[in-house]
C-alpha cells in the first residue's frame, strides 16, 4: 500500500513539473498583478494618498472576492504597500 501511494505521488509530481515546463502552474492568479504594483507605486510617487490610490484597485477585484482580497497573502501584500508607502 505505501509502494503504491509513493508511485502516485511520483506520478503527481511528473504531471506538475511537465505542466510547469508548459507553462501552467496551478493556484488562483494574484489579485495585486505587478503592473498593479507597478501603478501603486507610480502613484504614490505622484503624492497621491493611500486611500486614493487603494478604491479604484479594490473596485476591479474579481467578483465573490470579499473587500477585494482573494488570499491572505494578497491582503498581506496589499497590507505591506500601505505600510511602506505612508
Amino acid at each position: 500500500m505505501a509502494e503504491t501511494e509513493r508511485e502516485n505521488i511520483r506520478e503527481s509530481l511528473e504531471g506538475l513539473d511537465a505542466a510547469a515546463r508548459k507553462g501552467k502552474h496551478g493556484g488562483q492568479p494574484p489579485v495585486i498583478t505587478d503592473d498593479m504594483l507597478h501603478t501603486v507605486l507610480r502613484r504614490r510617487a505622484n503624492g497621491e494618498s493611500v486611500e486614493q490610490i487603494q478604491r479604484p484597485l479594490r473596485a476591479k477585484a474579481p467578483a465573490g472576492r470579499v473587500g477585494g482580497y482573494s488570499t491572505d497573502s494578497s491582503r498581506r501584500r496589499l497590507e505591506a504597500m500601505r505600510r511602506d508607502c505612508v
